[in-house]
């Protein structure tokens, strides 16, 4: 549980950030949904097509990491520490010692890398998500595990947006999992490598290649997609829930 304490003071600002700058963008794509229909005028999809759902995901992973990344900076450096060579004694402690050694730059360490994880990451995401949340909504292999409310209204019900959210996040995992692997060596590189002997982040993946191969940008891949799976299933749960819950209209599925 080493660092729980700062990974959930990270998440509670990060998804709220993520979900109202992913809602605002894609009114804002909506109301110009003309932009992303074929040539013919046909749309794409009958609700939001998937370039709009890409690029509302991209922005709000963007947005999220660059607010929230020192937090992000400082749960790494907190949970791989060595054991009896503990340097930070907590969140301020860490906070401090970070500004007083590196400056207000060095809680922003490793930002690109972690970009590169992000925006590609959650534009992926929400872009399998909405789009299987549509297919399953319409087809009718997928009627029986549907929601229907006392007004005949469908909507995905527990099951089926545990599902959508597990194999978005599963997905998203796969294709960015070697720029997380790039992130975290860069993120406590400044701790324990003396600053001449830092890597860039190509550095980084020269270094992976030439000593472990391929499988080295992959090392870790099943905890990490038993750790995301399950999370984003359930993220996606409870923000429908609450959407509901909250009677939030957003003229979309």
């Amino acid at each position: 549980w080493k660092g729980n304490g700062t990974s959930v003071l990270h998440r509670f600002p990060f998804s709220a950030i993520n979900f109202y700058v992913y809602e605002k963008m894609m009114d804002a794509t909506t109301k110009h949904r003309h932009l992303f229909e074929s040539k013919n005028g046909s749309s794409l999809t009958k609700d939001a097509p998937p370039l709009a759902r890409m690029i509302s995901g991209a922005t709000a992973g963007c947005t999220a990491c660059v607010a929230c990344y020192p937090l992000d900076l400082v749960r790494t450096r907190l949970t791989t520490e060595l054991p009896g060579q503990e340097y930070y004694k907590g969140i301020t402690d860490a906070f401090t010692k970070i500004l007083k050694a590196e400056g207000v730059t060095g809680l922003y360490a490793g930002l690109g890398p972690t970009l590169f994880v992000a925006v590609p990451n959650f534009a992926i995401s929400y872009t399998v998500y909405g789009t299987l949340k549509e297919h399953v909504l319409d087809d009718e292999l997928f009627y029986n595990m549907r929601k229907v409310d006392v007004d005949g209204q469908e909507s995905l019900g527990l099951r089926l947006t545990l599902f959508c959210g597990a194999m978005s996040g599963g997905l998203s995992t796969l294709v960015t999992f070697p720029f997380d692997t790039v992130r975290r060596r860069m993120q406590i590189q400044n701790l324990h490598i003396p600053e001449d002997k830092r890597l860039s982040g190509v550095g980084q993946i020269k270094v992976l290649m030439q000593n472990e191969g391929f499988r080295g940008i992959y090392r870790g891949l099943t905890p990490e997609l038993l750790k995301v799976v399950p999370m984003v299933g359930t993220l996606f749960t409870v923000y429908e829930f609450l959407k509901r819950s909250l009677n939030v209209e957003t003229g979309r599925r």
